[in-house]
């Protein structure tokens, strides 16, 4: 599903979006007006989209970054769904991505055919697997996700969720980890505020579906789309989970 044909009236919520960026510079993002005011209100916006997934069995949430959990949870909650945080550490070297770790699997996911191609040896990539390692144990503790069981049915659904989208590096990442390392055999939907047009259509093959209430060419820095720019602190993502907990007992 391409989310760009789901709002066709002119007077809808996403189209007024639209119209505050044409009448912005349209060939530089860096001077467009932001167009949510908040996660929680993407969020809202968002599940309003997918609604045909609320109370769906053997269906989760997921949120892939910290400060999309408060968007996730706005998700979650209007859908009745549980929610999730999925930790994902992608690791560079010299300016490339070279793998990523998930706090729930001890295998690493690594590009290969980079690591051959720039001649990084093995030793190089476990000390930068043993770095993220740590940034990610001490991510977890602070953030308490809840580790929820993934669907193991063929019919279950992942719905992934993050503020926005540029290249796609680490949403690509947290769906090559859930299907090679995890063994996801379900299905995927990626959802997200904002999300760049070729990502977009890459996403389409690799998931369910892949919406975002706007798919510009050019999306710049996932902030400025956003009125508000705070970051979430670790201890706020923290008493999200706790909400999400509640509300998967309630369910």
């Amino acid at each position: 599903m391409l989310a760009e044909n789901s709002f066709a009236s002119p007077n809808s919520r996403r189209s007024s979006l639209n119209k505050r960026h044409r009448m912005s510079l349209p060939n530089s993002r860096a001077y467009l007006n932001p167009c949510f005011s908040s996660r929680e209100e993407t969020g809202v916006m968002l599940a309003k989209l997918i609604n045909y997934y609320a109370r769906s069995p053997d269906t989760i949430v997921l949120s892939i970054k910290p400060n999309a959990t408060a968007l996730a949870f706005e998700i979650a909650k209007e859908l009745e769904l549980p929610l999730d945080l999925f930790l994902v550490n992608s690791f560079q070297y010299d300016g490339m991505t070279v793998g990523a770790i998930t706090d729930r699997s001890d295998q690493p996911l690594l590009k290969e055919q980079i690591i051959r191609g720039c001649d990084i040896s093995k030793e190089t990539v476990d000390n930068l697997i043993a770095e993220e390692r740590v940034k990610l144990e001490t991510l977890k503790k602070e953030c308490c996700p809840l580790n929820l069981p993934l669907p193991t049915s063929e019919d279950g659904t992942l719905i992934i969720c993050t503020d926005g989208i540029q290249s796609g590096q680490d949403a690509r990442n947290t769906i090559t980890i859930l299907k090679k390392i995890l063994g996801y055999r379900g299905k995927i939907v990626l959802v997200a505020g904002v999300m760049g047009s070729d990502a977009q259509k890459m996403f389409t093959k690799d998931t369910e579906e892949a919406i975002a209430l706007l798919c510009p060419q050019i999306v710049g820095t996932v902030a400025s789309w956003y009125d508000d720019t705070r970051v979430l602190t670790n201890e706020e993502v923290k008493q999200i989970m706790s909400q999400a907990r509640e509300l998967s007992n309630n369910i």
